[in-house]
C-alpha cells in the first residue's frame, strides 16, 4: 500500500540521518544461552535464546506511559458475537486463546512448525515454563487486555526468558521481559545498588507493554514491532529500506534480518498453537484460576528479604521468586516501596508490618582492622548474614580499611491511630532471660543500646543467667544518644569498573549509539576519531575512542 511504503521510507530516513549501522556477516561463535534453562535445543543456541530482550541500536525517542492508550483493533462487537463463554472467565488460558490476534497467516512460515516439533518433543519442559509462568499470567492479561493488545504478548516472557525472573544474558538483559540497562534507564525502570527494576514483575511488564505499544506505532505491524524488541528499531528499519530498494515486499518473512530474530516470531506462534491446542501436542496444561495471584503492599521501612517473608508468612525462597528486585537482599529506600505477596498472605503482611518487629538495616562506622566476626558476635548475627549485605574488605580476617556497612537494629513499628498520629505499640518492661541470651542481643532485639540497659539494671553484671528477669530501660530513645549504631552518611565502598578508553564495534551499532551507550556526545566521538569527521560509516571489529584521551 503507498500509505505504508511512504511511511517505511521515512522510518529508513529517520534512521540514515542517526548514522550508518555496523555490518559484517552473521557471527558464527555461538551465544551464551540464560542460566536456568534446562534443555538444549536442536537448533543453534542463538535461534533458542534471546540475547539481549531490547536491540540496542537507537533508543526509542520517548516513553509512551503518558500516552493515550491505543486501539490496536476494532473490538466493538456486532450482532453475531457471543458474549464470553463461561470457560472464559473462569480459566486465564481461556482468556488469552480467545484473544489471540496476531494474523493467522503468520503461522504458515515453515520456521513455526519447526520450533512446535521441537517444543512438543519437550513437554516436560513446556510443562515447567506454564508453571513458571502461573503467578504472573493474570496481571499481564489484565494488562493486555486494558491496552487492546493481542494476547500472544502475553507468551513472549516463555521465548524471552522462559519465565525465570533471574535471567540474566551475555548482553546483561535481565528480568522475564529481557531489558537491557539503557533501554530500561529510558522506560523508567531504576536501577541502582539496592533495587533492579527489570527484575520487578509489574514496573518491567508496564515498561514492556510501553515499549511493544511504541514499536507497534512506528512500524504498524505487530509481527515487525515484536522483531524490533528482539533486534532493535534501526536493525528492523535498515532491513525495510534494503527491501524498499530492491523493490521487495517488506512484510516480516521477507526481510533479511539477523537468524535469531527470523526464528523469534516463529517461536512465539509456535507457542500460540500450543497453548491453543496443547491436547493435540500432547501436552497437558492445568485450567488457572481467573483470579489474581498476588497483591502489591507498601512497605515505608527498610528490612532484609528475611523479615519480610517472616512478616508475610512465607519462606524467604517464595518471597524471593515474587521480589526478585533487590539484589543485596536488602529493602532500602528513601521512598516507599511496593512488594508482592500472595492474595492470602496480604492482610498477614500488612498486620504484622503493623504490630510486628522486624530487623531493619542501619549504617555502621567500620574501623580499619576490625573482624567480621567480631562485629557479626556484637550484633546477634552470623558473619554468613552479614557478608550477604555487605561488601567486606577483607585480608587475614581483618577489614583491610575503614569503611561503612550495614548491621541490623531491631525495629518497633507503630500503629497508625485514627487522627493517623503514629504511636509506639506497647513495649514491654521486663525480660526474663532465655537459653541463648546475650546482652548484646537483647539490646538489638528491643532497639535499645547496650549501655541503657545496663544503666537500667546497675546491679547487672557481665554475664547473665537463664531465669534472671531484667528491666528494660522506658525510653529507647535514651539509648540512641550513647548507642554503637550512629547515624553516619552511607556510601557504600562498590567497585565500578573503570570507564574503557577505546570500544570494539559490533553488528547493529551506530555512531549515536555509542555515544549514549557511553554517555557522551557525537561530537566528541567524532573529535577524537578523525575517521568519523567526513563520514559516520562503522565497520565490524572497528576500535574507536569513547574517552578523552
Amino acid at each position: 500500500m503507498p500509505g505504508i511504503k511512504s511511511k517505511l521510507f521515512c522510518l529508513a530516513a529517520l534512521m540514515l540521518f542517526f548514522g550508518y549501522p555496523a555490518f559484517a556477516e552473521e557471527s558464527s561463535s555461538p551465544p551464551q544461552t540464560v542460566a536456568g534453562h534446562n534443555e538444549t535445543p536442536s537448533f543453534p543456541t542463538s535461534l533458542w535464546y534471546v540475547d539481549s530482550g531490547m536491540g540496542d541500536d537507537e533508543p526509542p525517542v520517548q516513553a509512551c506511559q503518558s500516552d493515550p492508550v491505543p486501539s490496536w483493533y476494532d473490538d466493538s462487537a456486532t450482532e453475531d458475537d457471543e458474549g464470553p463463554s463461561e470457560a472464559s472467565q473462569d480459566d486465564v488460558w481461556q482468556r488469552i486463546r480467545t484473544g489471540f490476534k496476531i494474523d493467522e497467516d503468520a503461522s504458515r512460515n515453515p520456521l513455526v512448525a519447526d520450533h512446535e516439533s521441537w517444543f512438543a518433543a519437550r513437554p516436560e519442559y513446556v510443562r515447567r515454563m506454564a508453571e513458571r509462568s502461573r503467578p504472573f499470567l493474570y496481571h499481564i492479561v489484565e494488562e493486555l487486555e486494558r491496552r487492546a493488545m493481542p494476547m500472544e504478548i502475553a507468551l513472549l516472557p516463555m521465548v524471552e526468558s522462559a519465565f525465570v525472573s533471574t535471567a540474566l544474558s551475555s548482553s546483561a538483559a535481565s528480568g522475564i521481559w529481557q531489558f537491557i540497562p539503557s533501554t530500561a534507564r529510558h522506560y523508567g525502570l531504576r536501577q541502582d545498588t539496592w533495587y533492579d527494576g527489570r527484575r520487578d514483575f509489574t514496573a518491567s511488564t508496564n515498561a514492556a507493554l510501553d515499549y511493544l505499544g511504541k514499536l507497534y506505532l512506528d512500524f504498524g505491524d505487530w509481527q515487525l514491532a515484536l522483531a524490533a524488541y528482539n533486534c532493535g528499531e534501526g536493525c528492523v528499519a535498515r532491513a525495510i529500506q534494503k527491501n524498499v530498494q530492491q523493490g521487495l515486499p517488506t512484510d516480516y518473512a521477507s526481510l533479511d534480518l539477523p537468524t535469531e530474530t527470523q526464528h523469534y516470531v516463529p517461536k512465539l506462534l509456535a507457542l500460540k498453537n500450543l497453548i491453543s491446542e496443547p491436547e493435540s501436542y500432547g501436552i497437558a496444561i492445568d485450567q488457572l484460576p481467573n483470579q489474581p495471584y498476588f497483591d502489591q503492599v507498601t512497605v515505608h521501612s527498610s528490612m532484609d528479604i528475611h523479615s519480610a517473608a517472616r512478616l508475610a508468612d512465607m519462606s524467604s525462597d517464595e518471597f524471593v521468586a515474587l521480589n526478585p528486585a533487590f539484589p543485596r537482599n536488602l529493602i532500602r529506600s528513601d521512598t516507599p516501596v511496593n512488594v508482592l505477596v500472595p492474595v492470602s498472605k496480604a492482610d498477614t503482611f500488612q498486620r504484622n508490618l503493623k504490630i510486628g518487629n522486624w530487623d531493619t538495616w542501619r549504617p555502621y562506622a567500620a574501623h580499619k582492622g576490625e573482624r567480621p566476626k567480631a562485629i557479626a558476635k556484637r550484633f546477634n548475627i552470623s558473619t554468613a548474614r552479614l557478608k550477604e549485605h555487605n561488601q567486606l574488605q577483607t585480608k587475614n580476617g581483618k577489614l583491610i580499611c575503614a569503611q561503612t556497612i550495614l548491621v541490623p537494629v531491631r525495629h518497633r513499628s507503630t500503629v497508625v491511630t485514627e487522627n493517623d498520629g503514629a504511636v509506639p505499640v506497647a513495649a514491654p518492661t521486663r525480660h526474663v532471660v532465655q537459653r541463648g541470651d546475650t546482652l548484646s542481643g537483647l539490646a538489638r532485639r528491643y532497639g535499645v543500646s547496650l549501655a541503657a540497659l545496663k544503666s537500667t539494671n546497675p546491679r547487672l553484671g557481665s554475664r547473665i543467667k537463664i531465669g534472671q528477669t531484667m528491666r528494660l530501660p522506658r525510653d529507647a530513645s535514651d539509648a540512641g544518644k550513647i548507642g554503637r549504631v550512629q547515624p553516619v552518611a552511607f556510601t557504600p565502598r562498590i567497585r565500578t569498573p573503570a570507564r574503557p578508553t577505546r570500544y570494539t564495534v559490533k553488528r547493529g551499532d551506530t555512531l549515536l549509539a555509542i555515544a549514549q551507550r557511553f554517555a557522551i556526545g557525537l561530537a566528541d566521538i567524532k573529535a577524537w576519531n578523525p575517521a568519523f569527521r567526513r563520514s559516520s560509516l562503522l565497520r565490524v571489529g572497528q576500535t574507536v575512542i569513547v574517552k578523552k584521551p
